[in-house]
């Protein structure tokens, strides 16, 4: 297990999360802020999906759970990993409400790009949000992420059409960053 805290932490998602992922990915107020997710899904359909994650030879997928019970909040991952280009694409999705708005999406994030650049020895990794999830939106700009561009009216919420915001960050510009910010907080700045 990958700890994120002392109370939360990443590993393989097995087949006794599939309650708990049923859960989220059918919760309306969970998925309104997320790309996709647009319909429900049946336990035998996140079983699947479960599986093909696993399976999947492009794709590494974590859920995110509490160290202590080890309980499912939600999963992480890279997406349509390119080797020969470098990239991949990441998300999250943390069902838990008790679990919003305290950084674990961020600490998740944090996790997915270090993976990426340090263990994967990719050089570029991007992400999508709904413009109006502005908390992602400022998750992403905080950790660097740049907005690349916007799908106007991509998505259907509610019945509002919604853009979705494409952002993206380069190996070098995360080094940079930290580079930059590893002097602050040796100095308790």
């Amino acid at each position: 297990m990958h700890l994120l805290d002392a109370d939360h932490g990443l590993r393989l998602p097995e087949p006794r999360d599939v309650e708990a992922l049923y859960r989220y990915k059918n919760d309306p107020e969970v998925t309104a802020s997320l790309v996709g997710f647009s319909r429900g899904y049946s336990r035998a359909d996140i079983a699947a999906w479960i599986e093909a994650h696993r399976a999947a030879r492009d794709e590494v997928l974590w859920a995110v759970v509490a160290t202590k019970s080890d309980a499912c909040l939600g999963h992480l991952g890279l997406y349509r990993i390119d080797h020969r280009c470098g990239s991949a694409e990441l998300g999250v999705l943390l069902g838990d409400r008790a679990t919003w708005g305290a950084g674990l999406g961020t600490r998740c994030i944090r996790f997915a790009v270090d993976y990426g650049f340090e263990q994967l020895a990719l050089r570029r990794l991007h992400a999508e949000a709904l413009a109006t999830n502005e908390r992602s939106l400022r998750m992403f700009d905080r950790l660097g992420f740049v907005e690349e561009g916007r799908r106007r009216q991509a998505q259907l919420r509610e019945g509002r059409y919604v853009d979705v915001v494409e952002v993206g960050l380069l190996r070098d510009e995360h080094r940079a960053a930290r580079e930059a910010r590893e002097p602050r907080e040796a100095h308790g700045a």
